[in-house]
This record gives C-alpha cells, structure tokens and sequence, in this order.
C-alpha cells in the first residue's frame, strides 16, 4: 500500500485522510479537488484554519487526466452525494480499488453500470457505513440470533438532530444535507440506520412513509420521516428521523419476548434488560473517531487480502435501492 487518491476534501475526506496518516505515516497522499474553500477541520469538525491547504499537509493536487501517471492502491471518493456514482465509474474504469463515503449515489441511475464495472475489473469496493464494524452492532445480532431474550417482537430506531448544528462553521442552508442538487435530506444522510436494520433483521418490505419539510429550516430536501417497515419473521421497525431536535439523539430499541436491548450509538453502550436486571455493555470504540479508524483498517486490509468488506457495493446498493423504495411510498401515502 503506497498511493491513495482522495476526491474532495471536505470535513469527511479530511478525516479519512488523518486517519489514514495514523494508520500508516508511509502513505502518499494525492487529491483531486474541485472548490478548494474548505476549512482546516479537526477531529470534532472545530475550525482550526480558514482554509485546507494540500501543500501543506503533504498533498499532492491532481485532476483526473493525470491519474494515469501515478499506481494507485485506494481512491476515496468523499465529494457530495450525487457526484458519488459519476466519479466512482471513472475510477473504476481505471482498475483502482475505492472507498465510496455513504450512501453511494442519490439514486439507482447508473448504479449497476458501477458494480458491472467493479466485478469486471475484480476490485475491491467499501462504502462508508462505518457502523458495520461497530463491536455493539456484533453483539445485538448475536442476542438476536441466539435468541438469547427470546423473539424480537418490534423495534424502534430514531436518529434526529438539528441540521444548523452540524457543521457549525458553514451555512447550513449552503450544505450539501440540505439540497437536493448534492443528494441532501434526512433519508440519505441517516441512511446508516437503514442499512444497519438490514444487517440485523435482513430484507425489509415498507408499509408506510411520512415525510415532512420544514418551513423553518428553509431547505427544498425532506427535513423529517417517519418510515415502517415489515421484516422476516414480521418484526416491525420504525425509523423516527429528523434535523429538528436539538438535543441530538440516536438509539435502536429492541423489544423481545424476554426482555429489551437498547443500544445508545451516541454514547456507545448497549443496555441488556432482563427479568428487571439492566446489564450495559460498553463500546471498545471510546470516541466517535475511533469506529473510522477501524473501519479504515480493515479496509487496507481486505484490499491487501482481496477480501469482500464488511460494508461493500452490494449493501451499498441495497440503501440506495431501498430509500427509492420509501421515497415513492411516501409520494402513494
């Protein structure tokens, strides 16, 4: 592993990019940018300059016509979420390996183009859905697979949290969750929760979607939904997603035939509830940025081992695929 090509450098594709400089000080760094007006951002999105220069922080500037002259081992691409699909079909004409940030596209148009050329070039392909490689997501699937509280009977997942908050150092309003040119709205920026319901309960069949938008945030992106969804053995999950609450929440609440889980992603523990007796669980990941890191990691090396990833082209496809779904439910309800 030598080369890595990063395509925008915006508050994630500056992370991935610290994160890999952690990993392994012997990467080359090169970069493929558009705007340049970025900030220097830190690991808790705080402002430390006006501007992120390459130069300085060892990146060499590039555009797509030179990718030629360089091996690449890894692109990420990390521009806005509609210039995913376009730029990864570029790359992977090329026969370099990617890192696709979440979700891969805001729809299915050439979607497919993608995983064809993916499978024909034989490369690896990771999608940004970090939660994957979350030790607590591990342990409630093995409480639902063993059944260690019995049948899961329904579920509740609610991630909300108020967009001018996010990234404090930019205009909302001018951020690429709240339009829908860059593939903004609640839907796909929270599309963590959809893939990672998938990977706990499998394939999801949706009943019924209310979406809402927000005369005060000002946006033309859905700001709020309400989604439920049937899976096998007809457990039933609510996705409660907003950007207006702001004390920000996230949690995934599991009632079984014997007890409760609730899984706190915000403060990274799990509680156990059985026969009256709270049993909490907490993360090996003691800050947020300790789950990229680790998804990183194991990235590197399936691409050193040419091993399918945890979170892949495949479960990236499948988000997409599915918030079209709940996007023309919402349209019938």
């Amino acid at each position: 592993m030598k080369n890595i090509l990063i395509i925008g450098l915006g508050s994630i594709g500056q992370r991935h990019f610290r994160n890999l400089k952690k990993i392994n000080k012997n990467l080359k760094f090169f970069a493929i940018r558009r705007k340049k007006k970025s900030p220097h951002l830190n690991n808790n999105n705080k402002v430390v300059k006006r501007k992120f220069l390459s130069q300085k922080n060892q990146i060499k500037e590039i555009n797509f016509n030179q990718i030629a002259n360089f091996k690449f081992d890894l692109a990420l691409i990390t521009n806005p979420t509609s210039m995913h699909l376009q730029t990864a079909i570029k790359i992977a004409k090329k026969k370099i390996n990617l890192f696709i940030e979440k979700p891969i596209s805001n729809n299915t148009k050439m979607i497919y183009n993608l995983q064809k050329l993916i499978n024909k070039n034989k490369l690896i392909c990771a999608v940004g859905f970090q939660t994957r490689y979350d030790d607590l997501l591990d342990k409630l699937k093995s409480i639902i697979d063993s059944k260690e509280l019995g049948e899961v009977q329904k579920c509740y997942i609610e991630h909300k949290h108020y967009l001018p908050y996010h990234h404090v150092y930019e205009n909302y309003k001018m951020s690429y969750a709240s339009r829908k040119d860059l593939g903004g709205g609640v839907l796909l920026c929270f599309s963590h929760e959809f893939d990672y319901a998938n990977f706990l309960f499998g394939k999801p069949k949706y009943s019924y979607c209310s979406i809402q938008y927000s005369n005060k945030l000002k946006i033309n992106v859905e700001s709020s939904s309400l989604v439920v969804a049937k899976y096998n053995k007809n457990i039933n999950v609510i996705f409660d997603l907003d950007f207006w609450k702001k004390k920000p929440t996230r949690n995934c609440r599991i009632q079984f035939d014997d007890g409760f889980a609730d899984w706190n992603l915000l403060k990274n523990q799990l509680k156990i509830i059985k026969n009256g007796k709270i049993k909490t669980i907490k993360s090996k990941f003691k800050k947020r940025n300790d789950l990229f890191i680790e998804q990183l990691k194991q990235v590197l090396k399936c691409i050193k081992l040419k091993k399918k990833p945890k979170s892949n082209i495949f479960n990236g496809i499948s988000n997409v695929e599915n918030i079209e779904k709940i996007k023309q439910l919402s349209r019938f309800n």
